[in-house]
């Protein structure tokens, strides 16, 4: 294999370059190396015959439309197709050895958050920070392969809505139990700051069930705010998905699917917050991304 230390790309050439080329992590182990390119008509036929999409595209055909409306209205909350969503929630039940097409819920997609609070634990806390500008990473144009940082200057505005779907199996594990999902808001008025929380209470024992609450308004400017997870003398599980944080007409919660709970950033993306930061975190008690029947 050539190694090298630098490529010059001459000038006008740089799109042909990237069409060609791609170049993996180069703090680990540099590499450049020429596309995978799609395989022609003929191999990609051959290959059908023993994929999963022909495996489970004989089963979306005996769907019914109103079964497979069912599938589209659900991928909303992923921003994924009817199809895509079936195949990414079937890969999910082969992975676990589980039934396949047992249809769709409309409070759930695919991977979910999951709290488990067992053997001396009884409190967690975890949070996701939303200042006024924070970094976070996204694909690259034109480089999907690859990842950028990418600084988000969030434009707050009330109303805040927050939101969430969960389910909870909780039982009572000391004297002042509490579960909620909250919103801490942090304003600025006449020189000294002012806190004020939305809150949700999460019902302990309960199936799939939606539940959201706005914030109009607050003393003073907004400086920054802060969604948390609390349950205290409680001990159990809890599953969250479709994670609402919204405000100025757009949803600013980072991983709302709940897909990645625990991802940390690294190396050249360390700028970047973990989605969810644990604040009370004691032995016993975990937080993670999960699919839910696996779980049950």
């Amino acid at each position: 294999m050539a190694k090298t230390q630098t490529i010059e790309i001459p000038a006008g050439l740089e799109d042909l370059f990237d069409a060609s080329i791609e170049r993996r992590d180069r703090f680990i182990l540099g590499v450049a190396q020429a596309h995978k390119f799609l395989p022609s008509r003929s191999t990609k036929a051959r290959l059908l015959g023993q994929s999963l999409f022909r495996f489970m595209a004989t089963i979306w055909a005996t769907l019914t439309t109103e079964e497979k409306a069912e599938w589209k209205a659900a991928g909303v909350f992923s921003n994924l197709t009817n199809w895509q969503l079936f195949i990414s929630d079937n890969a999910a039940r082969l992975r676990y050895d589980l039934p396949l097409n047992q249809g769709v819920s409309d409070k759930w997609q695919v991977r979910t958050g999951f709290v488990d609070l067992s053997g001396f634990a009884t409190e967690i806390k975890i949070y996701q920070e939303h200042p006024l500008d924070y970094w976070v990473t996204q694909k690259m144009a034109g480089k999907p392969w690859k990842q950028e940082l990418v600084k988000i200057h969030e434009k707050l505005g009330l109303p805040l809505e927050i939101g969430l779907s969960y389910k909870a199996d909780l039982e009572v594990a000391g004297e002042n139990p509490l579960a909620k999902f909250y919103a801490r808001v942090q304003s600025s008025y006449q020189g000294q700051d002012i806190f004020t929380d939305l809150e949700i209470d999460l019902t302990p024992e309960t199936d799939w069930v939606v539940a959201s609450d706005t914030l109009s308004s607050v003393l003073g400017y907004l400086v920054g705010y802060r969604v948390i997870f609390h349950i205290e003398d409680y001990q159990g599980v809890v599953f969250f998905d479709n994670l609402i944080v919204s405000h100025t007409g757009q949803n600013w919660g980072r991983d709302p699917r709940f897909d990645n709970m625990t991802k940390e950033f690294k190396k050249a993306f360390a700028l970047v917050r973990p989605f969810w930061v644990p604040e009370v975190l004691p032995a016993g008690a975990t937080y993670q991304s999960v699919y839910p029947p696996a779980e049950i």
